[in-house]
């Protein structure tokens, strides 16, 4: 017997080497190619079912019912990859093998593994983060981050000194405060202009201030307006800054006090505001199987989470609950802020509570 490598044997060979060196060198990218492709759809999918897990959360609270949320503690990601190659060699005379056998063989297979450790949000510290005040520096923060800073004053604040926005009007009397909504017009205006701004305050006691500087003569106008809305007296010497200490308090803290101070809404205060602004069936509002709300202050005023029979085509998020679909509508810019805001603020609830347990509850294997 003898080893035939002839023209043909030889090509087979060149062949299958070339296979086994393309598998072999497949491996050695396939794992950056596995993040740029798996990283983005894993982001995707945990931040569109964190939108949908909170509005199904605001739906449920406006039929008086309770939700629980679970937190995406982990995601692990174990990727395998296996390859085979294989060459068939004819070893004789050529005719004991010519048709019977197969010049080259390979494959890659490729299996991705991933697992979700989730943990509920629960306890006291979750319940006191949701109930609390938002915190002064969260409000300075927002107000920073988001293209129309008066959205944050509008929905996070209930009053500025003797300014008050109340999430609802209860009482016969009341109505839209057009007080405020002028304050927060200057404010943002000023803003804008780059007159106003927020700092750190090294005071002891003070965390922020708000300083307006180089106003005058300009917008001395608009200035003085504002400061007298808050019932804070304009400087005589315009040229100076002026500086508003800022306190997360109902009124002055001490007397003599010349800044502002400012209450805010809780988290779960934002749940009964979104909860308010769903439009639910009439026979589960005459029945009384959804709870019904005092009118909305201007904190929700323009805020609209809509309902269809059907699955909507054109929802940033969207939930179906007993039959229905609850959305927002992808083209309500008003209502897409007021949610992202609100979403962004219980996420870190979530994240913040989910610390405080002990392991994840829940770790699930995911087919992809």
């Amino acid at each position: 017997m003898w080893f035939n490598t002839g023209k043909c044997g030889l090509s087979r060979i060149i062949a299958a080497l070339c296979l086994l060196l393309w598998a072999l060198c497949g491996c050695s990218v396939v794992g950056s190619t596995s993040i740029s492709r798996g990283r983005a759809d894993y982001n995707e999918v945990i931040s569109r079912t964190d939108d949908e897990q909170m509005l199904m959360a605001v739906v449920r609270n406006r039929y008086g019912e309770t939700t629980s949320m679970l937190a995406v503690t982990s995601v692990t990601a174990n990727v395998s990859v296996t390859t085979q190659a294989g060459v068939n060699i004819g070893i004789g005379p050529k005719e004991n093998y010519v048709g019977g056998l197969v010049p080259f063989s390979g494959g890659v297979v490729y299996e991705e593994n991933p697992s979700i450790s989730y943990a509920p949000a629960q306890g006291p510290h979750y319940a006191r983060q949701m109930l609390s005040p938002i915190p002064i520096d969260i409000l300075v923060l927002v107000s920073r981050s988001v293209t129309h800073p008066g959205l944050p004053f509008t929905l996070l604040v209930k009053s500025v000194n003797d300014l008050r926005n109340p999430g609802f009007l209860t009482l016969p009397a009341d109505e839209i405060n057009s007080r405020f909504t002028r304050f927060v017009d200057l404010f943002t205006y000023l803003e804008k202009a780059g007159l106003l701004f927020w700092v750190k305050d090294p005071r002891k006691g003070i965390e922020f201030s708000i300083v307006i500087r180089k106003f005058a003569p300009t917008y001395s106008q608009k200035v003085q307006e504002m400061l007298a809305l808050l019932e804070v007296r304009m400087p005589a010497d315009e040229s100076r800054d002026i500086v508003l200490p800022v306190s997360l308090a109902v009124e002055a803290p001490v007397p003599g006090f010349s800044g502002i101070a400012i209450t805010t809404r809780s988290v779960f205060d934002l749940v009964e505001i979104l909860s308010a602004s769903i439009d639910v069936p009439v026979d589960h509002a005459d029945s009384g199987l959804a709870i019904s709300y005092p009118p909305k202050g201007l904190a929700g005023n323009d805020i609209r989470i809509r309902l269809t029979t059907k699955k909507p085509k054109n929802a940033s998020v969207a939930v179906k609950y007993r039959g229905a679909w609850f959305h927002i509508d992808e083209t309500d810019q008003v209502t897409k802020e007021a949610f992202q805001l609100f979403s962004g603020l219980w996420r870190v609830e979530i994240a913040a509570a989910s610390q405080f347990q002990p392991a994840p509850v829940l770790t699930l294997p995911v087919s992809r």
